[in-house]
């Protein structure tokens, strides 16, 4: 298999793979609560999908620099994402759903070993661009898991979506299998020490404080309370699907946006005007009632939230060696999913001990967060 073929196989897989994660999404909420489940369990069944990746993300990232292997990380979490689903399917009560949907957390966690696999076939001054690439599929995949889940929950059952995710997943495993690794440089050594050095390492942590506030965002609102919020105003889930689904394609939109937008103003200044973006929208969201304007809405926080996290992906992945790639990368998907677990979490809390409007105000409260940190990383080379 060619070196371009095998790049084309990986970036299929990791569509398959995504597909698989996020056809089911924004009608599991509604589905959980239909099983009986109050705002704050839900909250606990939608944070349960970072307890795996929090756990272990980093030992996938450290392993795979060890083992000096990704494609083998990527089939596992092939395998994951179907046993996952197929637990979600099989489900009949919340405490299902919460086992269900946390096994496919563990399955999530193989995204560490999926994004510096497909960026090992570039050279080092193209690794913006393939980061890019490789968080496209995952925005592709996305888009389409929400789009069409609705439509079929309406059309069918949810039970549709966790059969079609089942599908997807062995899918995934089997162009993960039959793509060909390119062979590590035996003179690049990964050493224990140049693991907790990066532990250290300033930009990293301030990447990663970055993406544990704009998880927390995205899984509180987007993928949690937002579908819940349609629900109230008596949406079908064909329309909670399609609009959770635009705001993925508005991060897709940011996502190709971010490189140029980059080179022109800097890192943290895009950082800091996609914040203010995000704030604004989410603060304002609940009290609109008109589709046209929730949509619109989602789409330019869905912008904003594109244009961060992949300009936090594409920075790793560009300022850290080779050979310490997947640890950098295991360390920040680890520590973002902090944000994936509490957002759902902690915003249930709130929404059951306030309202639900109040669970909006706080996500955009968290915004002003990321401004603080854009100012610690400005003097950093990569981030001016």
């Amino acid at each position: 298999m060619s070196k371009l073929k095998t790049h084309n196989v990986v970036i299929l897989g990791s569509l398959f793979w995504w597909f698989s994660l996020y056809i089911y999404v924004p009608v599991l909420p509604i589905y959980s609560k239909d099983l009986g489940a109050n705002l704050q369990f839900i909250g606990i069944i939608i944070g349960s999908y970072a307890v795996g990746q929090i756990l272990f993300r980093i030992p996938v990232g450290y392993l795979s620099d060890k083992l000096k292997s990704r494609k083998l990380f990527s089939v596992i979490s092939g395998i994951f994402s179907f046993l996952g689903s197929s637990y979600l399917f099989l489900s009949n009560n919340p405490d299902d759903v919460l086992i269900g949907r946390t096994i496919t957390g563990v399955a999530a966690a193989g995204w560490v070993a999926i994004s510096v696999y497909y960026s090992s076939f570039f050279p080092k001054n193209e690794r913006f661009k393939s980061s890019t690439i490789i968080l496209a599929s995952n925005m592709i995949a996305v888009f389409l898991g929400t789009f069409l889940s609705g439509y079929i929950s309406d059309l069918i059952d949810i039970k549709t979506c966790f059969f079609i995710s089942m599908v997807s997943a062995i899918f995934s495993s089997l162009l993960f299998l039959v793509s060909k690794e390119k062979l590590f440089d035996d003179k690049s050594q990964f050493t224990t020490t140049q693991f907790i050095n990066l532990l250290k390492n300033k930009l990293l942590i301030c990447l990663c404080l970055i993406g544990i506030f704009i998880q927390f965002i995205v899984f509180s609102i987007n993928f949690s309370y937002f579908p819940i919020y349609l629900n109230k105003l008596e949406f079908s889930d064909s329309i909670v699907g399609n609009v959770v689904a635009f705001y993925t394609l508005a991060s897709f939109m940011g996502t190709i946006l971010s490189p140029k937008l980059i080179q022109r103003f800097g890192l943290w200044k895009i950082f800091i005007f996609s914040s203010i973006i995000i704030g604004v929208t989410t603060l304002i969201t609940p009290y609109f009632e008109n589709l046209i304007l929730l949509i619109l809405l989602r789409l330019i926080g869905g912008i904003g939230g594109g244009i961060i996290f992949s300009s936090c992906m594409s920075s790793i992945v560009r300022g850290f060696q080779e050979n310490y790639q997947a640890s950098a990368m295991g360390i920040f998907q680890a520590v973002y999913a902090i944000g994936m677990f509490l957002g759902p979490v902690i915003s249930g809390i709130i929404g059951s001990r306030i309202n639900l409007e109040s669970v909006f105000i706080f996500s955009a409260f968290i915004s002003l967060l990321i401004i603080t940190v854009c100012f610690f990383i400005r003097s950093e080379e990569l981030a001016k």
